[in-house]
């Protein structure tokens, strides 16, 4: 009997090590992980140029900096 193989889904690339937002340095009681994809108002910005342009010129995101393709990309 044959198995059938079911379509993993893709595992996103980790983002850049250099990929900051306000989150990571403000502590609150509850901590969601998940993103709301519909709507997102967090600000990003790059550690390298402290800006929302990352050093490829190209925009600073939580979708954005998973990019391995990027020449600024850099992985954990």
């Amino acid at each position: 009997m044959a198995e059938s193989l079911e379509a993993s889904p893709a595992i996103p690339a980790p983002p850049c090590r250099r990929l900051r937002f306000k989150g990571m340095y403000v502590y609150t009681d509850g901590f969601h992980p998940e993103a709301h994809d519909d709507y997102d108002n967090t600000i990003f910005w790059c550690q390298k140029t402290l800006k929302d342009i990352g050093p490829d010129q190209g925009f600073v995101g939580r979708e954005d900096c998973r990019e391995g393709s990027r020449p600024c990309y850099e992985a954990d």
